[in-house]
């Protein structure tokens, strides 16, 4: 038992901000802190690992990222994209030829801060054993878990319902055992009364209703079409939320490069350099 008076000046990561994700979400009050958990759902293929990937990579944070929904190989082509700058499609030629010994190299250097598990279903025990083998390896709890995604998680319990509320609760514990940032991916409904593919659906379309817990919750859709990326702020302990999803935040994409960008006008930039390259 403490007072607030002790926690003052006491000097503990708990609540601390990470790295910033985009420039236009910080302006939005969205970041992820330490001890705290989060909450990124989409429909199937709206882009939840993409964006959970990308910041893994690009933050350069301390992680230990459960993969439950992609195999090795995909994770590995994803994260050479992002760390390389190429299209996936030309990363898989290349770990398929001499050339792997490049993606090799861009691996070591751009994502070796990330520890990776890819069991596909695993239980809240394995979970913690995962973060537990992290700190006996590296002396301290990882800066921030992925939970890629929440439905893959093994519980005991026969209710799906039940079983989402469960790792939740888990997971909000973990966080603040660890002194961790949970970031866990997870899907919403399908119905199309509820949501649409190109548009981040509201906070009632999380499947489980799961967002009891989390600080963040974010739903997100991926727009092909025209590069672009929706992320609407469904739920902020820290700063303005809309439920309903009809605010969301605009961001541009290359679904091919696995890459995010704050504006259009940084997408065509990078695209530029590229070619000059």
């Amino acid at each position: 038992m403490r007072s607030l008076l002790q926690v003052v000046g006491v000097e503990s990561p708990a609540g601390h901000p990470l790295a910033e994700i985009m420039p236009q979400l910080t302006a939005a009050g969205v970041q992820f802190r330490q001890a705290q958990l989060h909450l990124i759902a989409a429909q199937p293929g709206g882009g939840k690992t993409m964006l959970a990937l990308w910041y893994a990579v690009n933050s350069k944070i301390p992680s230990l990222y459960f993969s439950a929904d992609s195999d090795s190989r995909t994770m590995a082509l994803r994260a050479g994209a992002i760390t390389m700058n190429k299209a996936v499609t030309e990363v898989e030629r290349m770990m398929d030829s001499e050339a792997s010994v490049l993606l090799e190299d861009a691996l070591a250097e751009g994502a070796n801060h990330i520890r990776f598990s890819f069991d596909p279903s695993p239980s809240l025990q394995d979970i913690e054993e995962e973060i537990e083998a992290y700190v006996e390896l590296y002396g301290c709890a990882p800066t921030a878990v992925f939970v890629d995604n929440l439905m893959n998680v093994a519980t005991t319990s026969d209710n799906e319902w039940t079983a989402i509320r469960d790792s939740m609760s888990a997971f909000h514990y973990m966080a603040r055992e660890y002194e961790s940032a949970f970031i866990v991916l997870h899907h919403v409904s399908e119905n199309e009364k509820m949501s649409t593919p190109n548009f981040p659906p509201p906070r009632k379309a999380l499947m489980g209703k799961p967002a009891a817990l989390p600080e963040l919750a974010l739903t997100v859709a991926l727009d092909s079409s025209s590069n672009t990326y929706r992320v609407a702020v469904v739920k902020n302990r820290h700063a303005k939320a809309d439920p309903t999803a009809e605010e969301f935040i605009s961001l541009a994409v290359e679904p091919s490069h696995m890459t995010l960008y704050n504006t259009t006008a940084d997408l065509h930039r990078a695209r530029t350099m590229r070619q000059w390259q």
